[in-house]
């Protein structure tokens, strides 16, 4: 009981300073700015420092959270373990692309795009794009696995199981990106329900990639699988799907119904629940 009393205290400061961190310097931004003109417009390189910080507030608050309750911050999940793991990483890296080539298809079926006649060269060029582009863009999503997989997922766990740690957590990491969602950034502004719909969908679609991720961490027992598959979902996944139809670079761009459709493939990530419950090592850091 006392064990689960410091990992609750640990929860609690860990969350005020992810949120905090990230969401002080979003909202003043979104109010001083607009979030158009900070996050995708003209002076989004001049704001870029703000939003690798902001970015990795996960891991920042990690750091700290072990810091300030004395937890230490040594980490065996910082190492690599290749060894025996290289399929997690292969796994890590196609899957997710897999899932953007049946969006690209879904996407190409529909009427809010262009469809570009690629030659068979071509395509091969824009999924070698893709595979490359995901690992080298994983230090962008590391600052996230390292405080969502890495340290909030196994203490939810040690204090209310597996089942519960995915679903809190999920929903969790899909708040977090709330001053975001609303502004439009995952789903445009203009659908029913806004903003709150969005939310609740970014809430229910960071459960579902969150099974996926921490899977890849369970059974490598390391981070950076988990920031290859986020990498790979947000940038080469979303590249093969604005490549094979022309869409525009971020979602906000595209018709909601379109947003609805292009999120159902990752269901697939359902199929790790099993896995998960069938092996229930604790995530160890």
């Amino acid at each position: 009981m006392k064990h689960k009393s410091a990992d609750v205290k640990r929860i609690i400061i860990f969350l005020l300073l992810s949120f905090g961190i990230a969401w002080i310097p979003w909202i003043v931004l979104n109010t001083r700015y607009g979030f158009s003109e900070w996050f995708t417009g003209e002076k989004s390189y001049a704001f870029l420092w703000i939003e690798l910080i902001s970015g990795g507030a996960p891991a920042i608050a990690t750091i700290l959270t072990r810091l300030i309750t004395k937890e230490g911050i040594a980490d065996d999940l910082l190492r690599l373990k290749l060894k025996g793991n290289r399929k997690y990483y292969a796994f890590a890296l196609l899957l997710p692309l897999v899932i953007g080539l049946v969006r690209s298809m879904i996407a190409r079926n529909m009427d809010f795009a262009e469809k570009p006649a690629l030659s068979g060269w071509m395509t091969a060029y824009y999924l070698m794009q893709a595979l490359w582009l995901s690992p080298l863009m994983a230090f962008n999503t590391f600052g996230e696995e390292y405080g969502w997989r890495g340290y909030l997922y196994p203490k939810l766990e040690a204090v209310a199981g597996r089942p519960a740690a995915l679903l809190a957590g999920g929903i969790i990491w899909g708040l977090w990106h709330a001053p975001l969602t609303v502004k439009g950034h995952n789903f445009g502004t203009d659908y029913p329900g806004f903003p709150w719909l969005g939310i609740l969908l970014m809430c229910g679609s960071c459960v579902i990639m969150g099974i996926f991720f921490h899977w890849l961490t369970q059974k490598t027992g390391s981070i950076y699988p988990a920031s290859i598959a986020h990498s790979a979902n947000n940038n080469g996944a979303a590249l093969i799907v604005m490549i094979f139809v022309q869409a525009k670079a971020d979602n906000h761009d595209l018709p909601f119904s379109a947003n609805i459709l292009l999120l159902a493939p990752m269901l697939l990530y359902l199929l790790f629940i099993p896995l998960l419950m069938k092996n229930r090592k604790p995530v160890q850091g």
